[in-house]
């Protein structure tokens, strides 16, 4: 019984130290694939798509996590190609957040400025003393095929750089094809 304890607490123990790994590097994180959601808001007559949240970086200097989440929007059920792709960052950060946050996209090593809206999100984490931040950039169409054409990606946040890897641009590359008209699938 006591041996049988030990082992126990020996595999939590690895098990433990593979995630604490992991979650230290963003270029380790696996993906899945991707989920595509597509809601028709018959109010509005307004059909948005978008790519469920993939997480980007965890554990980077003060960021808990960073997720990535684009989106587009057409009027009606007839999909059509989108002039701009609202680009979302979501990020769970420790202590506060900057109010001057400065964000560049660094596309094989060019910057690129968008604008943005931000928003706060307090206490995103449970028992956590952290805080949530939602960024929403406003892309165009043609800066983001540009992202998923690139060999380097990198967003900038202030100085702490968080670089996609090839497996988050292939995912980026895979939500591009739902910006075709003719493999959009409304529901």
């Amino acid at each position: 019984m006591y041996q049988a304890r030990i082992l126990l607490v020996s595999a939590l123990l690895l098990l433990q130290c593979a995630t604490d790994v992991r979650a230290l590097s963003s270029s380790s994180i696996v993906q899945e694939p991707i989920k595509v959601e597509t809601v028709y808001d018959e109010a509005k007559d307004k059909t948005t798509v978008k790519l469920q949240p993939i997480q980007i970086a965890t554990s980077e200097d003060k960021y808990v996590s960073v997720a990535m989440s684009p989106s587009f929007s057409f009027s009606g059920r007839r999909a059509s190609r989108p002039e701009i792709v609202d680009f979302e960052l979501r990020t769970v950060v420790r202590g506060r957040l900057r109010t001057d946050l400065y964000v560049v996209f660094m596309i094989d090593g060019e910057k690129t400025f968008l604008s943005s809206n931000r928003w706060a999100v307090k206490r995103p984490v449970r028992g956590r003393l952290w805080m949530g931040e939602h960024l929403v950039f406003r892309m165009p169409y043609e800066t983001f095929v540009k992202i998923t054409k690139a060999k380097s990606v990198e967003i900038k946040f202030d100085a702490v750089v968080f670089p996609l890897s090839e497996s988050h641009l292939q995912a980026l590359r895979d939500f591009l094809v739902s910006m075709n008209p003719t493999e959009v699938s409304l529901h």
